[in-house]
């Protein structure tokens, strides 16, 4: 219990950073510069206590101290989802638990850049390595099978040509079929299409991100699998 419990701390602290590097890689800035995090809006820098992952949120209400605009509930239903997905995959074996760990981040850092800012860190997939690892039993797919991924892949490309589809999603979808398999793929797709159909309901864009639905999908898939 005590070795999920510190997987899940981790794991929480970590989804702040790492939804904080999204953020600023995106507007071309570095992780280390500024020094100090601060309100998007009002540009007030942020006391240690605001930092906190999830009760710095509670405690202020939503609203930012310094401005009292609504801070946006987005890293905070992340270092929950997060901190979940780590305790059901987490095991007493330290190394599994670190291979989560990394797993989960690197799911989060895609998501949140294809959130924030529509795109995809080719080098960011190599977070995912620990996924064969993870995954139980995992072998590599025979001739049939590489064929019929080749197939599929060439399919994906087209949609990106007639913009059904982007760049980042195809690559990320090739990921999930060298990992998961074409099943396994195929069921994390149509999730994470269910995910999406709502906010398209609701909110009405020609474009909505999809990785980040398509990142949900393969946590859940995860889990359900290795449990």
């Amino acid at each position: 219990m005590f070795a999920k419990l510190f997987t899940v701390f981790i794991t929480i602290c970590l989804a702040s950073f790492t939804n904080l590097c999204a953020y600023r890689l995106g507007k071309g800035d570095v992780p280390w510069s500024p020094p100090r995090s601060y309100c998007p809006h009002c540009h007030h820098p942020l006391y240690w206590w605001q930092l906190i992952p999830i009760s710095g949120f509670i405690v202020q209400g939503g609203h930012c101290l310094f401005c009292h605009h609504q801070i946006s509930t987005y890293d905070t239903v992340c270092e929950l989802a997060c901190g979940l997905f780590a305790y059901m995959l987490a095991t007493p074996a330290l190394f599994h638990s670190f291979l989560v760990i990394i797993t989960i981040q690197a799911l989060l850092f895609i998501c949140s850049c294809d959130y924030y800012y529509q795109c995809l860190y080719p080098l960011s997939l190599i977070g995912l390595l620990p996924l064969f690892l993870i995954i139980p039993s995992w072998s590599l797919p025979d001739l049939a099978t590489w064929i019929i991924i080749m197939m599929v892949l060439i399919a994906l490309a087209i949609m990106v040509r007639l913009h059904w589809l982007g760049s980042g999603d195809v690559i990320f979808i090739a990921a999930l079929l060298f990992t998961f398999g074409l099943e396994d793929t195929a069921v994390i797709i149509l999730c994470a299409c269910l995910i999406t159909l709502p906010f398209f309901y609701f909110h009405r864009q020609a474009h909505l991100p999809f990785l980040p639905a398509l990142c949900l999908a393969t946590i859940i898939g995860l889990t359900i699998t290795c449990s």
